[in-house]
């Protein structure tokens, strides 16, 4: 019948006669229309006005419950069939005024790529999946418009393949809590597909209890795209009721602009390396079991300290609840970055506004909504680097950005360390030469920009890659942006253990694990660490730390009134491998230089310690900074100072 009727023609179903019994039945389509003349199939009445042609298949029976909350387990139910199945040739299509009762998948697309399928007007119930495809089939300029899907078990709408030019346009899915089948989802984007808008889509109570397994975590998303989709855009788009997130991103160039998220466990959850949400709402997460908290946003990063991870801008909206088991802005593993420029953020005074977990390097950056100025780039322009040495240079600006490199005619031989908190331009040694130029991005909280041409010059010898003379009013040393506090998993210490006094630094009573403050990465093992002394403490008290991940991992250097010490710590327990027993004077220069697999501790440019072999402790790590040790000293150091070697 497409066939007869031809581009442009219409293929009639009648409506208005009962519905058609689909058990073990399917309609397979080989035939089809041309671009700007699909061949419609319609229900109608017998005086061909649009009615829904009702089709029911062979599904287990089932009824919404008037409970919203009622889980109902499919399990072992009969998943019923397909109804239009869509083979090569198939394309050209304008599907209209459907009832799909009780089916499998009432459109199921096996072609290589179809063009111009169009679903509108068609309501579905039970069922298992609306709108699916085999892997590999790509569908382009496919619409699917005016839809409401209620009780469904499976993905309802999956754009896979390499499939684009894709319009979802006022769709409203709601899953009924149908459990079992491993599990729902409303709209989801696998492989390739891209390009794809969205626009008025509602999802809820999507729901997975993993076997009913409270112990296991529990599924189920409102939308969801994965790591090889692109450039996805939602407007006013609803995910609500969901048992993991409303929103779980894995896509990259992913957008949503006035959207809702409410009552799911994490209402958005994003991996991808850019994703955007203007004017959306997240409200009132709600955890229904399983394992993992309850959060507003979570990004998930790199997965080791040296990859980047996402970077997530959040512009205006609410981000509202109270309730105390919330946590609003969660980063998990490495390296990710929240931009969140004026929203309106409320909270219970107990929930955690901001956590990394299991891994550091992220950042948090808070904007006004009238910001729309770019950063100023304070650092400097022209830099030396020595020959045949690792360079490194700090980048600062006047507010909290993230850096990247951009351009520039030596791009290629630098890299900006992944570290979101961290500013460090990074070049491995090379032969003294020609000049090198890069070109450096800074992007504050707002996703405003600035560029920078860096120039370097070879030299005889490079400058210290960072400096602290702690001339600055009284505060924990973790006030200067420049420095992080590292608390050891079950250590001891506290942020205000190590803190800026009289223009100097002290160290106040402190437990055996102890407190770590790192300077910023410098992006090489080999480096140094030196300070001047400014008080002989009287017991063990504070470290010169290179190598350093935490108060139990570290390489460093400790002063008393009776030794010099060089110790290699690892996890928590110190092995000394060299000391002198002559004290240092106050106004000495003690510095640590860590190049291989030796240390070396010098007071003044002499070598008083080493080259000591250590037993590889963190042997890749960058880190140099301060840890507090045992009883308070006020003042201890001043003149802090870390570079590479």
């Amino acid at each position: 019948m497409i066939a007869a009727a031809g581009p442009g023609g219409t293929v009639y179903v009648r409506a208005d006669a009962g519905p058609y019994s689909f058990i073990g039945n399917r309609i397979s389509i080989s035939k089809g229309g041309q671009v700007g003349s699909p061949v419609t199939v319609i229900g109608v009445d017998r005086r061909l006005a649009p009615m829904r042609a009702t089709i029911v298949g062979s599904r287990t029976a089932w009824t919404l419950p008037a409970d919203p909350e009622a889980v109902t387990n499919v399990r072992n139910w009969s998943t019923g069939g397909d109804v239009f199945v869509l083979t090569s040739g198939a394309d050209y299509l304008t599907f209209q005024y459907f009832d799909f009762q009780r089916t499998g998948q009432p459109f199921h697309l096996a072609g290589p790529t179809h063009k111009g399928i169009t679903v509108s007007e068609c309501t579905a119930y039970n069922f298992q999946r609306f709108f699916e495809h085999d892997a590999g089939t790509s569908h382009v300029d496919t619409v699917l418009t005016n839809i409401t899907g209620t009780g469904f078990s499976k993905t309802a709408i999956r754009i896979r393949g390499d499939s684009h030019k894709v319009l979802l346009e006022n769709i409203t899915l709601n899953s009924g809590r149908q459990d079992g089948h491993n599990f729902a989802t409303g709209v989801e984007c696998n492989e390739t597909a891209h390009d794809i808008t969205m626009r008025q889509v509602t999802v809820t109570n999507c729901h997975d209890t993993h076997n009913s397994n409270p112990d296991r975590f529990w599924n189920a998303d409102g939308f969801a795209s994965e790591g090889g989709n692109y450039t996805i855009y939602r407007e006013e788009c609803t995910s609500s009721g969901n048992t993991d997130a409303g929103y779980d991103d894995k896509g990259t160039d992913v957008t949503n602009v006035n959207c809702t998220a409410s009552g799911n466990k994490v209402n958005y959850k994003f991996w991808g390396p850019s994703t955007t949400n203007i004017n959306c709402r997240a409200l009132n997460p709600k955890s229904r079991g399983g394992t993992g908290a309850q959060m507003q946003y979570y990004v998930y990063g790199g997965d080791a300290p040296n990859v980047a991870g996402a970077d997530v801008l959040i512009q205006g909206g609410v981000i509202s609840d109270n309730d105390p088991n919330t946590n609003v802005f969660v980063a998990e593993a490495y390296n990710s970055v929240f931009r969140i420029a004026a929203a309106a953020i409320t909270h219970h005074a107990k929930a955690i506004v901001q956590s990394e977990l299991a891994g550091w390097g992220n950042a948090f950056l808070h904007g006004l909504a009238s910001d729309a100025t770019p950063p100023t780039i304070t650092s400097a322009a022209s830099v030396t680097a020595a020959a045949r040495v690792n360079f490194a240079h700090l980048l600062k600006a006047n507010k909290l950005v993230t850096w990247s490199i951009v351009g520039g005619r030596d791009a290629a031989s630098f890299k900006v360390l992944p570290d979101r908190r961290a500013g460090t331009l990074a070049m491995t040694a090379a032969p003294s030469g020609a000049n090198r130029q890069v070109i450096v991005r800074a992007t504050d909280a707002n996703g405003n920009k600035a560029d920078q041409t860096i120039t370097l010059a070879f030299g005889t010898t490079e400058s210290a890659f960072f400096k602290d003379d702690f001339n600055r009013a009284d505060q924990d040393l973790g006030a200067s942006a420049d420095w992080r506090f590292a608390p050891d998993g079950g250590g001891d210490g506290a942020p205000s253990d190590i803190a800026i006094r009289g223009q100097k630094l002290a160290i106040f009573n402190t437990a055996y694990r102890g407190a770590a403050y790192a300077s910023p990465d410098c992006g090489f093992a080999d480096h140094y660490v030196q300070a001047t002394v400014a008080k002989i403490p009287t017991y063990y008290n504070g470290i010169l730390a290179c190598r350093l991940t935490n108060p139990s991992n570290l390489i460093g250097v400790e002063f008393k009134n009776d030794r010099i010490a060089l110790y290699e710590r690892t996890s928590g327990e110190f092995k000394e491998l060299g000391f002198v027993t002559i004290p240092p004077l106050v106004g000495d220069i003690i510095r640590l230089e860590v190049k291989g697999a030796n240390a070396t501790v010098k007071k003044n440019g002499a070598i008083i310690i080493g080259p000591k072999a250590t037993a590889g402790t963190n042997a890749t790590w960058t880190w140099s900074g301060v840890v507090s040790r045992s009883f308070a000293v006020d003042p201890w150091i001043d003149n802090y100072e870390a570079g590479l070697l």
